[in-house]
């Protein structure tokens, strides 16, 4: 069985722990969605990250090992859209686990049917199989709190404005472990955002 590897431009986008803001290019890639709205320790919220990896081990399992193929389930990862209003947020968000070259549309839609043949209780209505291009972004690493990324937010922010650059005013964050089983100063993230030319 062949042995799936990240090569060296995904190695920095979902290993980098470099603190220090610095440019990237994100390819087109493959993901599975599911687009929703709430807080993150809302329901609507564990239910993406239940259905999101719940499908992403039935297609590492029942699909890709068929053709040959291990790998390690990809982390989690958030786009965060907020609306930020007088004496609240509302969180809108599009959360994904980012798929091997290999798994295609098909495979999605396969391993959708053989959950429901498992009886596995997912929303099988909200996931997709999303074809996204994230294109040029700052990205940085952060560890600890999850309630100080917004410190790194304004790090890379301010590292754009330095470059002349516009950018997107939330952020794409991965996590790199789960905050059920880790110390907060242990938690690890990837922030990036996207930058555009004035």
């Amino acid at each position: 069985m062949e042995k799936y590897e990240y090569d060296d431009t995904l190695k920095v986008l979902y290993k980098s722990t470099r603190k220090t803001p610095f440019f990237v290019d994100v390819p087109q890639m493959n993901y599975i969605t599911y687009n929703g709205k709430g807080h993150p320790s809302g329901e609507d919220f564990q239910e993406a990250c239940n259905s999101l990896f719940s499908l992403s081990y039935t297609i590492k399992f029942k699909i890709a090992r068929l053709k040959g193929f291990d790998y390690k389930v990809n982390p989690l990862e958030v786009n965060w859209y907020l609306d930020k209003k007088e004496k609240s947020i509302d969180f809108t968000w599009k959360a994904m686990i980012m798929q091997p070259k290999f798994i295609s549309k098909s495979d999605f839609y396969e391993a959708l049917n053989i959950s429901k043949q498992l009886g596995k209780d997912i929303s099988y209505e909200k996931l997709k199989f999303e074809s996204i291009h994230f294109g040029k972004c700052v990205q940085c690493f952060h560890l600890g709190d999850y309630n100080k990324m917004n410190d790194t937010m304004y790090k890379m922010q301010d590292f754009a404005k330095e470059n002349n650059l516009d950018f997107d005013l939330y952020t794409h964050d991965i996590y790199l472990n789960d905050s059920r089983k880790t110390k907060t100063e242990n938690l690890k993230s990837i922030m990036r955002i996207g930058i555009y030319e004035k």
